[in-house]
């Protein structure tokens, strides 16, 4: 299988990953301000499974051969990653949780889509050297 032009959701990714590791650590720092309260709450992170949900899109992303269903992917993935991040800032209730839910089913079909073409070239390349 052969990538095209990756570069543009290697940094997307990589954005992610930083976004999603700051968020790790301002979780970590809260935790140590507040032992007691962290023992009472029950917090439910959601970032380390929102970078595995881009990480997915991304890589479909670059499968895609240059078109414009490849632009729009690339204008999701990129509003994914700042809806998501700048969630806070829109005055919407629970703006978060529904691109987060976005995120998780379009990751869900986009791993459909990679196992598909991944199994489409495995049989083609089988094909031809059956022949």
């Amino acid at each position: 299988m052969k990538l095209y032009n990756p570069l543009f959701s290697i940094i997307v990714i990589l954005i992610q990953l930083i976004l999603s590791i700051k968020d790790y650590f301002d979780m970590e720092e809260w935790r140590k301000a507040n032992p007691e309260l962290d023992s009472l709450i029950n917090l439910v992170t959601y970032y380390e499974s929102f970078f595995l949900f881009i990480l997915l899109i991304g890589v479909y992303e670059m499968l895609l051969k240059p078109s414009r269903f490849k632009c729009l992917t690339r204008i999701f993935l990129v509003s994914l990653t700042l809806g998501y991040n700048f969630s806070r800032f829109i005055p919407i209730e629970d703006f978060g949780f529904g691109v987060y839910n976005i995120a998780w089913f379009s990751s869900v079909f986009a791993f459909f889509l990679i196992l598909w073409k991944v199994v489409k070239n495995a049989d083609d390349k089988w094909a031809s050297k059956s022949k």
